[in-house]
Formats: structure tokens, C-alpha cells, sequence
């Protein structure tokens, strides 16, 4: 016999809720965390939390000291490294203030003789090797106003004053020198003025050499 009864009105369907229940149960079991995991909770809290900003930089601070070595040697080898250049470079000034004092005393010796050409050619050899001695220029701008070329002479004594020693004596004097034979005067007093500032312990010497000047006018 067929039940005349609807699917909706039949009461089986009565007994829906408890087997949701049942589903619900069983998904809220699932989600609970287990006697275990709740203990091993803190100690994980604990693990993140120790992952802090401080605690990073002190991971990169060991990474550094563990690249300590290296920098160091790096350092040493660096520092090393200038020691033997500027040994090198000290070995190698020395062989060219050698090499200039030689071709210095050439200059002399042809400076002496009056050949004031050759006297030219051993400062500016001189000078070559090293270039930053005034006596060099000094002696070179001797041998042009031996030669009448005056404004050549005032460059090498302009070059020592304006750049190796601007009191030097010698620098001064040839200058006032090569300015009274271009019949400048001007600029002859002007060197007068600073020789005698510079060097005012010396007067009697710049005094005579004035003299020898205007003598030679």
C-alpha cells in the first residue's frame, strides 16, 4: 500500500536536526586544537615573538663579526700595499734627485765656463727629474738674463715664488733684476718691497746687490 502522505509531511524528516548536530559536533572537534597543541601553543607565541628588531640586528652584527677576518686582512693588505708603494716612491725620488744633481752640477760647470746655452739645457734636464727644487729655476733664470732674455728669466723666478717658495731670495733679486733691464719700474720697487720685507735681516746683502743693478743700467 502507497502512503498517501507528501514528502514534506512526512515525519521522517523530523529527525533532520539531530543529524546536523551530529555534522556540526564533528566540525567543531575538527577545529578544536588537541591537548597537545594547545600546550605547544605558547612555546611557538614564544618562538615569533623572539623574532624581534633587536634580535635580527644581533644576527646581522654576527654575520659581520664572522666577516671580520677578511675586512681585517683586506685592511692589512691595503695598508701594506701603501708601505711598499711609498717605499717604491721614496726609491724612485731619490734616484731622480741623483739624476738631477748630476746634470745640476753639469749646469754649473757650463754656467761657469759662460756657455750659458748648455748651462740652460742641464737645469732643464735637472728640472725634468725633479721639479718642484727652486735652485734649479733660480739658476736657469740666471743663465736667460745672461742671455738677455729677460721675460724667460722672470718666468722661472714667478714659477718659484708662486709655487715652491714665495720668500726665496735669490727669486726676488734675479726678478728685480730681469724688471730694471726691461726699464720696468714699477715692478723693480715692487720686488725691492717684498726682498726687504722678507728678508730684513739681510739688508746690507739686497742693498749691495741693488747697487751692482743700477751699476750693470
Amino acid at each position: 500500500m502507497y502512503s498517501l502522505q507528501h514528502p514534506q509531511i512526512d515525519e521522517s524528516f523530523l529527525q533532520l536536526d539531530s543529524k546536523v548536530e551530529e555534522v556540526m559536533i564533528l566540525l567543531r572537534s575538527m577545529m578544536k586544537p588537541t591537548e597537545e597543541e594547545t600546550e605547544a601553543a605558547p612555546e611557538r607565541e614564544k618562538t615569533a615573538e623572539s623574532v624581534t628588531d633587536d634580535n635580527f640586528m644581533v644576527t646581522v652584527r654576527e654575520n659581520r663579526k664572522a666577516n671580520t677576518p677578511t675586512s681585517n686582512y683586506d685592511r692589512f693588505t691595503f695598508m701594506r700595499q701603501v708601505e711598499v708603494d711609498q717605499e717604491e716612491r721614496s726609491k724612485a725620488r731619490l734616484e731622480r734627485e741623483r739624476v738631477a744633481q748630476n746634470f745640476r752640477k753639469l749646469g754649473n760647470a757650463k754656467y761657469r765656463q759662460g756657455n750659458y746655452d748648455d748651462a740652460i739645457s742641464m737645469y732643464s734636464q735637472a728640472i725634468e727629474n725633479i721639479n718642484d727644487s727652486p735652485i734649479l729655476y733660480i739658476n736657469r733664470s740666471l743663465c736667460f738674463i745672461k742671455l738677455d732674455n729677460f721675460k724667460r728669466a722672470i718666468i722661472d723666478c714667478d714659477f718659484v715664488l708662486n709655487n715652491l717658495d714665495e720668500k726665496n731670495l735669490r727669486a726676488w733679486l734675479y726678478r728685480a733684476m730681469a724688471y730694471k733691464s726691461l726699464k720696468d719700474e714699477a715692478n723693480f720697487e715692487n720686488c725691492i718691497k717684498y726682498v726687504r720685507k722678507y728678508h730684513s735681516k739681510q739688508m746690507e746683502f739686497i742693498d749691495s746687490f741693488i747697487e751692482k743693478i743700477k751699476c750693470t743700467d
